[in-house]
């Protein structure tokens, strides 16, 4: 059954990217799955120009590979690649925190108490879009104090495999699922209650305790992932 495309200024190539993007975030299309640009243009009753456009955004955001004469899969993130994207987050965010003296507008400060409520929520709900769409919304604030634009962008080059990451992270909890919470009274889990430190931090004022926060923050969820992967590999090797 054809999905119905939707009726905006969204282009063919944009709905089957976003669709294609959260099938990968969610982890409904698995790591090395390959796409064929037939099926998925039949799917979507379309051509395979906007396939092939969408397939080449995500490969530029890295959530898909490409091999001349092969074609796509979707991407097998390392812990390699987990590691850099969550030192270069936290390294860029740590830069601009410093560069603004920790000092954010009280319309960022709302915008980031409200993101807190909706990644929680979205975490509940099983959410994985809204949890990440939030979590960046909560970052975003930090980035932007420092009024910088090209460092706006080169976190907003990470942004893309911030899902992926996410996705990642879910996996840790669930193979970790004893790992020790400091977050009992904040449901949604040990990132709501991070999140929340971070803000109260930075309402504050207090630079030092928001950047060893955000290392802390990133630290631990790329140790996390990294045992996620060695985790797999020794499932792996015990089939």
């Amino acid at each position: 059954m054809q999905e119905q495309r939707k009726a905006s200024n969204t282009t063919t190539s944009e709905i089957v990217l976003e669709s294609l993007r959260e099938q990968i975030i969610n982890g409904t299309l698995q790591p090395q799955e390959k796409l064929v640009e037939a099926e998925i243009a039949q799917k979507f009753g379309l051509s395979r120009g906007p396939v092939r456009e969408a397939l080449r955004q995500l490969a530029f955001e890295g959530l898909v590979d490409y091999c001349p004469n092969k074609g796509c899969t979707v991407a097998l993130l390392s812990p390699q690649d987990a590691y850099e994207v969550f030192f270069l987050r936290g390294s860029l965010e740590k830069l601009a925190i410093q560069k603004s003296n920790c000092r954010l507008s009280d319309y960022s400060l709302m915008i980031m108490e409200a993101s807190i409520e909706d990644f929680r929520k979205a975490v509940l709900a099983g959410n994985t879009m809204k949890a990440v769409h939030a979590d960046e919304t909560f970052h975003l604030q930090i980035i932007h104090s420092a009024q910088l634009n090209r460092l706006t962008k080169m976190w907003e080059l990470l942004s893309p495999l911030n899902g992926a990451m996410f996705l990642s992270v879910q996996n840790a909890n669930r193979l970790e699922p004893n790992t020790p919470d400091p977050s009992t009274s904040h449901k949604g889990g040990a990132a709501v209650w991070t999140h929340q430190c971070l803000l109260e931090a930075i309402r504050i004022n207090d630079l030092q305790a928001t950047c060893d926060l955000l290392d802390q923050h990133y630290e631990e969820t790329g140790r996390r992932v990294y045992r996620l992967s060695l985790m797999k590999e020794a499932i792996g090797d015990g089939d």
